[in-house]
């Protein structure tokens, strides 16, 4: 179907027969005539379901269907946004079909938001943010990455945004040593990170999105685990060079790099004040870094949970605010 009158947030891949996105936190939206919705999907993943503004539940998909997403509305025109949950780590979710089909709208978004980036890992997912205790369910049953700290900050201060994460990557390594060659700079280059490592996936095209700020919380997974873990000159090297590859795919953006207390290697706030206070040696003054304090997580396998997102959110929104350069009407 063409998509046309579908809008798109997040790392989205458009093609003739359907729309394809791995990332967290990506949605779509559209405006349309009926008393009833339904969107054909495929793919494992969980979506929040808003009706005029409403939140009117949770959609599981799996197999290629039809899925009802909607029943029982008034007759006439509604507005309907679909926001995926979950992470999809291997492969990717594909929209196929919306019926009845999406109509016109107006006025069409403005383009005066502003537009936020988070890159990261599990933290940055919201990975178990909904589990009742550490121990108690599944990432997939858990994870809702429409209640993560960057969602949240976003919602704060009413901007477009995306997240790119990947849960158990990290800068230089990732989590236990796990696949190597696929850290989170280079995944991040992929339109579809969940198809990138089966050789599915394009290079992402940067010009689709250009954020304002950019918010990095990596190097968590660099410094967990009982494995070696990098040398700290290596890891500022690559935290520079990553900072620089961004430079050149965006114009002008801020970056606030983000830490925590990790285990068992304490060092990672270290780490990123130490690359933060050579990039402004260096005359780059659009970075700062910001703390974090993530005590006692109570979310699934002791990740954050929603009241502790809530709190970095609400510290990440303090900070934003302190430097924007735009005026952002909340």
């Amino acid at each position: 179907m063409p998509f046309s009158e579908v809008t798109f947030h997040g790392r989205w891949l458009l093609e003739p027969s359907a729309a394809r996105a791995s990332a967290p936190a990506t949605s779509f939206s559209f405006a349309f005539e009926g008393r009833s919705l339904a969107v054909e999907l495929e793919g494992e993943a969980r979506f929040r379901i808003e009706i005029d503004g409403v939140e009117t539940g949770e959609l599981r998909t799996r197999e290629r269907n039809l899925y009802v997403v909607a029943q029982n509305l008034e007759a006439g025109l509604h507005q309907a946004s679909i926001v995926k949950k979950t992470e999809t780590e291997l492969g990717c979710i594909s929209l196929f079909r919306i019926q009845p089909e999406p109509v016109p709208r107006s006025p069409s978004e403005p383009n005066s938001r502003s537009r936020l980036e988070f890159i990261g890992d599990s933290y940055t997912v919201g990975f178990g943010n909904m589990a009742r205790d550490p121990i108690t369910g599944t990432a997939f049953t858990t994870t809702d990455a429409t209640r993560s700290y960057g969602a949240l900050t976003a919602q704060k201060l009413g901007a477009n945004f995306q997240i790119n994460a990947y849960s158990g990557r990290g800068l230089v390594q990732n989590y236990m040593g796990i696949a190597p060659r696929w850290n989170i700079p280079r995944l991040y280059e992929y339109a579809l990170g969940g198809e990138a490592m089966l050789g599915n996936s394009p290079p992402w095209d940067f010009s689709r999105f250009s954020p304002d700020v950019v918010c990095l919380f990596i190097g968590i997974n660099d410094w967990q685990g009982e494995c070696c873990h990098p040398n700290p000159q290596l890891f500022d090297t690559a935290y520079a060079d990553f900072l620089n590859i961004l430079r050149t795919h965006y114009e002008s953006p801020q970056f606030v790099l983000l830490s925590t207390d990790i285990y068992p290697q304490n060092c990672l706030s270290e780490r990123v004040e130490s690359v933060c206070a050579r990039e402004i040696s260096k005359g780059n003054r659009d970075v700062r870094h910001l703390y974090l304090e993530t005590p006692r997580n109570a979310g699934l396998d002791f990740h954050p949970h929603f009241a502790r997102h809530e709190q970095m959110a609400k510290a990440l929104f303090q900070e934003i605010q302190s430097f924007s350069r735009k005026k952002i009407v909340l």
